[in-house]
């Protein structure tokens, strides 16, 4: 605060500039330059203060401000504040999350329920057991995807890879939510992993950027997974051939392929396969996911990869291979064949990279504002929380009319007055009858020899008749 704290600046009264014979300008200068050492120390003190504050903090969100105040305005974010522990927010998500949107499909501003729920993991602070609950959730893939997508957002750059390397090859399927999520989806946990990595948007929604030298790092790391996820595929097809101890395999370190024997398969975690093998070289044990593990024939090596099978081809001229690995006319053998190098791999992510950064395919504009008088029509996803606070906040009585029943002198008066209408009703007909027979053209024309009476109505006077000789 003394640091921070403006200082008056003291001037002799005589000379604008200082002047070296002048003792004024002296005491002057003296005080001006113990002013500024002193405020040196108390800068080079605070400093190391800062950073522990800053290092042991809580992570920050680094997500917009706009999304923030919807969020924080939300009456179902306000309802999950009542959840305080991590076993109660994986249920709520369980029961209610069934999109993995930053917004809700039919508002763009109104805050999904999946996104609350990162925002509320968020305040709640969790611990590594608590995070670590949500990231090896066995039934809930929307669960994991909160927790994952909370990674995205706090973690520091450098350290991302150490947090996803883990789940960049889990097998999980985004199946089993049944379609209803908006737009081009991952086929599973890796892929939606691999997509939090490598773009710069989620859902339309920025994303923390990322330095230049992390993201390079991050590019050759992410390059060879797609071959990993077919080689996966295809070993869990022959599993039981890894079952047997003793089986001959080679597997994949940063880059360089090592001989080894299966000794057991560790399968903790369902989605993500892994072999326990033991080195040739050194005899000892590793652990390596069944993406990155090729048989191999019992005297030699697995089939090679591009660069070595092209290699060969010069070699032996027009001679034919019997190898199990790539065939001609047919997708390679994933089981047996390293695929291409990661020099290759990587090259071509980064041109597709920069090919959809200039040319990108899909919708990437903004949608469409809906009016209010529109919004509030549609359906919002809100759990069982935000129900029950906006019937309390919405609520009011209903009134439920009662008909009185009618006596049997009330019941008696009815069918009277029906009674007299029908009355009144058939003496009206019968008189408008004697009209039209009185005055109709058409029957008095029918008979003009006989001379009828002429009729007296009830309530009329006879007419007077004139008679001449």
């Amino acid at each position: 605060d003394l640091a921070e704290a403006p200082v008056e600046k003291v001037r002799c009264h005589l000379h604008r500039k200082p002047n070296k014979n002048c003792k004024i300008c002296q005491r002057v200068s003296e005080q001006t330059s113990k002013a500024a050492e002193g405020a040196q120390k108390a800068a080079a003190s605070s400093q190391p203060a800062a950073e522990n504050s800053t290092g042991s903090g809580r992570p920050q969100f680094n997500c917009n401000a706009m999304l923030r105040d919807q969020i924080l305005k939300s009456s179902y974010f306000k309802s999950l504040l009542k959840i305080n522990t991590t076993e109660d927010l994986a249920e709520e998500i369980t029961n209610f999350v069934d999109s993995i949107d930053v917004y809700q499909p039919s508002s763009p501003t109104s805050p999904s329920v999946f996104f609350c729920c990162v925002f509320r993991l968020h305040t709640m602070e969790p611990s590594d057991n608590d995070l670590q609950l949500l990231l090896d959730h066995p039934h809930s893939i929307c669960a994991r995807c909160v927790a994952l997508l909370y990674i995205r957002f706090v973690e520091r750059p450098e350290k991302l890879w150490s947090a996803f390397e883990e789940y960049v090859l889990d097998d999980m399927s985004f199946a089993v939510m049944g379609g209803a999520l908006p737009g081009p989806l991952p086929n599973t946990v890796g892929e939606y992993v691999e997509s939090l990595l490598i773009k710069e948007k989620y859902f339309g929604t920025p994303l923390p950027r990322l330095p230049v030298a992390v993201k390079r790092k991050l590019e050759e790391k992410l390059a060879p997974l797609p071959q990993y996820r077919k080689r996966s595929q295809a070993n869990r097809r022959i599993l039981n051939q890894f079952r047997e101890k003793g089986t001959p395999v080679e597997i994949c370190r940063e880059g360089a392929w090592l001989r080894g024997v299966v000794m057991a398969v560790e399968g903790s975690v369902p989605s993500r396969l892994k072999l326990g093998v033991m080195l040739d070289a050194d005899k000892s044990e590793v652990l390596a996911h069944l993406g990155k593990v090729i048989l191999r024939d019992g005297g030699g090596g697995g089939a090679g990869s591009d660069s070595d099978s092209t290699r060969n081809r010069r070699r032996s001229g027009r001679s034919r291979s019997r190898s199990h690995g790539r065939r001609r006319g047919a997708s390679p053998d994933w089981s047996r064949w390293k695929g291409k190098s990661d020099d290759r791999l990587v090259k071509e992510l980064r041109e597709q990279v920069r090919e959809d950064a200039v040319c990108s395919s899909g919708k990437d504009y903004a949608r469409k504002p809906i009016g209010f008088m529109s919004g509030l029509a549609l359906k919002r996803d809100v759990g069982t929380a935000s129900t029950r606070l906006r019937e309390e906040e919405t609520y009011a009585p209903r009134q439920v009319e009662h008909r009185r029943q009618m006596t049997e002198e009330e019941e008696a008066e009815r069918r009277k007055e029906m009674r007299d209408r029908e009355i009144q009703d058939q003496e009206k007909r019968q008189l408008m009858q004697q009209l039209y027979e009185k005055y109709g053209s058409t029957h008095n024309a029918a008979k003009p020899q006989q001379q009828t009476q002429p009729t007296v109505l009830p309530g009329e006077q006879e007419p007077e008749v004139l008679r001449l000789g």
